[in-house]
C-alpha cells in the first residue's frame, strides 16, 4: 500500500495512498495501520448510539458533523471536535473508541467497502449526504490545492480530467452513486436518510425537521432556528478548526482558516469553461444512463 505520486493532464503530482488498487487520501497514519484500518473496516463494531454519516469527498461532510453532533448534544454550540476524529479510514480504531457518545461515524468510502453488517446488526441511523458534482469537483479541487500532505499546486484545466476519469481518492462519483443506488434498490438493511447539500442551503429549517424525523429526535423552535443560524456558512468558518497542519496553499479561492471555502451553490459556473461544461455532461450522462435515483440541483 505505497504512496504514490499521481499526475495531472500537464504531469504536476499530487500524493494518494494506493490500498490494493483503491485510491485514498495520504493520511497520516503508519502503512501498518492503512493496512489495518482498509481490511477491518467491513467488521467494525459500532455502538449502539452511534450515527452514521456517508458522504463523497466535499461535499458537505464538515456541515452534517456539526449538525448532528448539535443535534445529538441538544445544543447549538460548536462541538469541541471534528469530523476527523471519527473518520473511519483516517484514524486508528483505538483512537475513535476513546471518542465519548454520542458519536458521528462518518467516511467517504464507496458502499461496498462499508461495514454494512455492523450496521444492520445494531440497525445504525445513517444519512447520505450528496452534492451536485459540478460544485464537488471545484471544491474537491481546492481542497487538494490547499491542504499539505496532498502536495499539490497544478491547474484546474489539468486537474479536472483526471476527477472526471476516477484516477483520484474514492475513484468516481458516478460510481459512488450508482453503487449507492443498486444497494437502496435492493434493500439496505438499516435506516437511511438522504440528504441534498443544495436542500440544506436553501431549505435549512425544513430539511432539519426531516432529519430530527428520521433520528426520532424532538428540539423546540428556537434551538432548531438556533443550529440552523450557527451552521450557516458565515457562521460556520469562526469555528476554531486549528487546521495549521493541513494547510498547504494560501490560495485566495480557499479560506485559510479552515476547511471551509465558499459552501455556495452554482460557484461551478465560474470555473468551468463551456467546453469543459459540455465534455463534463456528457461524460457524465452516459456513466449515469439507466440511474436516475439521485436528482441534483446546480442552481438555487
Amino acid at each position: 500500500m505505497p504512496v504514490v505520486k499521481i499526475p495531472d493532464v500537464a504531469g504536476v503530482t499530487l500524493l494518494e495512498t494506493d490500498l490494493d488498487g483503491f485510491i485514498q487520501p495520504n493520511f497520516p497514519l503508519s502503512e501498518m495501520e492503512r493496512r489495518d484500518l482498509f481490511k477491518n473496516m467491513p467488521n467494525y463494531k459500532f455502538r449502539k448510539d452511534d450515527v452514521m454519516l456517508l458522504t463523497f469527498a466535499k461535499t458537505g461532510t464538515n456541515w452534517l458533523y456539526e449538525i448532528l453532533k448539535m443535534i445529538l448534544n441538544r445544543s447549538s454550540e460548536y462541538t469541541e471536535d471534528v469530523k476527523i476524529e471519527t473518520m473511519m479510514e483516517s484514524r486508528p480504531v483505538a483512537d475513535i473508541d476513546t471518542v465519548k457518545s454520542p458519536r458521528v461515524m462518518n467516511t467517504h468510502y464507496p458502499y461496498q467497502y462499508l461495514p454494512i453488517k455492523g450496521l444492520q446488526e445494531k440497525q445504525i441511523k445513517t444519512v447520505l449526504c450528496l452534492r451536485n458534482p459540478k460544485d464537488y469537483a471545484v471544491s474537491h479541487y481546492n481542497h487538494m490545492r490547499s491542504i499539505k500532505f496532498y502536495e499539490y499546486n497544478g491547474k484546474w484545466c489539468d486537474w479536472l480530467p483526471i476527477c472526471m476519469d476516477g484516477k483520484l481518492e474514492y475513484g468516481k462519483y458516478t460510481d459512488y452513486l450508482k453503487g449507492f443506488e443498486t444497494a437502496i434498490k435492493q434493500g439496505v438493511g438499516f435506516p437511511l436518510h438522504v440528504m441534498y447539500f443544495e436542500d440544506l442551503k436553501s431549505n435549512g429549517l425544513e430539511e432539519l425537521d426531516k432529519l430530527l424525523k428520521f433520528l426520532e429526535i424532538d428540539l423546540d423552535t428556537e434551538l432548531r432556528k438556533d443550529i440552523i443560524h450557527k451552521c450557516g456558512f458565515d457562521q460556520m468558518v469562526n469555528k476554531n478548526w486549528d487546521a495549521t497542519n493541513f494547510i498547504f496553499h494560501e490560495d485566495k479561492e480557499f479560506h485559510t482558516k479552515g476547511f471551509m471555502r465558499k459552501g455556495s451553490v452554482g460557484n461551478w459556473k465560474t470555473w468551468f469553461t463551456v467546453a469543459q461544461n459540455e465534455a463534463f455532461d456528457k461524460q457524465w450522462n452516459s456513466e449515469m444512463e439507466g440511474y436516475d435515483m439521485f436528482k441534483f440541483r446546480y442552481t438555487l
